[in-house]
């Protein structure tokens, strides 16, 4: 008898003690630091992915001025949205920068130059239209870049009548290209929360998948670079406090810049790149570069780059801007650097992708009008190619009344 109250009396007790164990560790996780500084960490979190959008921040700003910072800042500041863009890679760039300094005389800095400046002179002599134009002309563009950021930033009031991409079958065909979403261009315009609709398929690595992940559940992981740039910002202003000044010019030597932009992410200098006229460049032979680039050809790659030239397509017939394709010239020396077969196959499907949509395909690979003079290396021209280019192209563009222009000397 007495056995069996001992042993219901136990029972109250270890309930007890329980209870008291409970309330204990209770008592030590509310006085902890690290508890009540995790519970901060995931509030501010929450309302960095809930509210971020809605605070007055400029969602532009960036710690590393790439060259497409530059642009989009650029563009941002234009007062009127231009009737005519153009986007390319490095292509476009030499045509753009060289074309307009040999065109003009004058030397070009290409970290604010983004009009085609020459092209616009030439299409009002040849048209009587006043054209206004802006250039996206960027290194290692691809057509998973292009569609990127047309259809970030080329949208709502920014739209223009016109879009002009001067594609070639590196924008297409890339081997040393890690994914879509490993290039600066692609990245940035994730930043600015674009392209989210192939953010997911853009990610090839394992670890470019569980970042974005990270990115989307946490809101803080995802502005990470937005809190650098604030990290930076405040230092500046104090070093200026103390006397320093800091503005946007780099005088570093050049052979410790461009060590220092392998391995570290591209900040260009406000004066670091100037395009100069009357420069006769010797020719560089970079046949290994594009090799490397080409070969072997692999066509799921090209298949999947072709699918972005699709959705660039689309974008562009969905909301109402002209596009036109512009075949850009290379030296026969670089077209043999290519798979048998694969230069032909890249201009059938890129006509056949003009077809489809209804849009003007200009042809302008011509060794006999752009010969071997006219580049600086086997895919690049130097400033009087680009002159040699947009005058070919100018006269294209006015011939059959192309460009969306009306009879009366305005834009339809």
């Amino acid at each position: 008898m007495n056995q069996t109250i001992e042993k219901k009396s136990e029972k109250p007790k270890l309930a007890s003690a329980e209870t008291a164990k409970k309330q204990s560790l209770v008592s030590t996780l509310s006085k902890s630091y690290v508890v009540w500084a995790l519970i901060a960490l995931l509030s501010v979190d929450a309302f960095c992915r809930i509210f971020w959008n809605d605070l007055k921040l400029d969602h532009y700003a960036s710690a590393n001025r790439s060259m497409v910072w530059w642009a989009v800042d650029d563009f941002r500041k234009q007062e009127k949205t231009p009737e005519l863009v153009l986007i390319g890679s490095s292509l476009l760039m030499h045509v753009l920068h060289g074309g307009d300094a040999e065109y003009f005389k004058l030397p070009q800095n290409e970290v604010y130059h983004h009009k085609a400046a020459m092209l616009e002179d030439l299409l009002s002599k040849e048209s009587g239209v006043k054209v206004n134009s802006f250039a996206f002309a960027l290194a290692g563009q691809m057509a998973s870049d292009a569609y990127a950021l047309s259809s970030t930033v080329l949208k709502g009031e920014h739209k223009p009548k016109v879009l002009i991409y001067a594609i070639a079958p590196r924008d297409l065909i890339d081997n040393t290209l890690g994914s879509p979403a490993s290039t600066e261009i692609f990245r940035f315009m994730n930043h600015l929360g674009g392209a989210r609709d192939v953010a997911w398929q853009a990610r090839s690595g394992l670890w470019e998948k569980v970042e974005y992940a990270l990115e989307s559940i946490s809101g803080l992981y995802a502005h990470r670079n937005y809190f650098v740039y604030l990290q930076q910002r405040y230092t500046k202003s104090l070093l200026h406090a103390f006397g320093y000044k800091i503005n946007d010019e780099v005088h570093t030597p050049f052979a410790l810049r461009r060590l220092a932009l392998l391995d570290m992410p591209e900040d260009i200098g406000s004066n670091e790149r100037i395009a100069l006229p009357n420069l006769k460049a010797t020719y560089t032979d970079n046949s290994d570069e594009y090799r490397r680039r080409y070969q072997p050809f692999k066509e799921k790659d090209f298949r999947m780059q072709l699918s972005y030239l699709d959705k660039l397509m689309a974008y562009c017939n969905q909301e109402g801007i002209e596009l036109i394709l512009v075949n850009m010239p290379l030296t026969q020396d670089n077209l043999q650097l290519m798979q048998a077969g694969s230069y032909e196959l890249y201009k059938s499907e890129v006509g056949k992708l003009a077809s489809k949509y209804k849009s003007r395909f200009i042809d302008l690979q011509d060794s006999k009008r752009f010969d071997k003079s006219l580049y600086c290396d086997t895919a690049h021209m130097n400033g009087a190619g680009g002159v040699q280019f947009f005058t070919a192209l100018s006269k294209k563009l006015t011939d059959g009344s192309s460009l969306a222009l009306g009879k009366n000397g305005t834009w339809q």
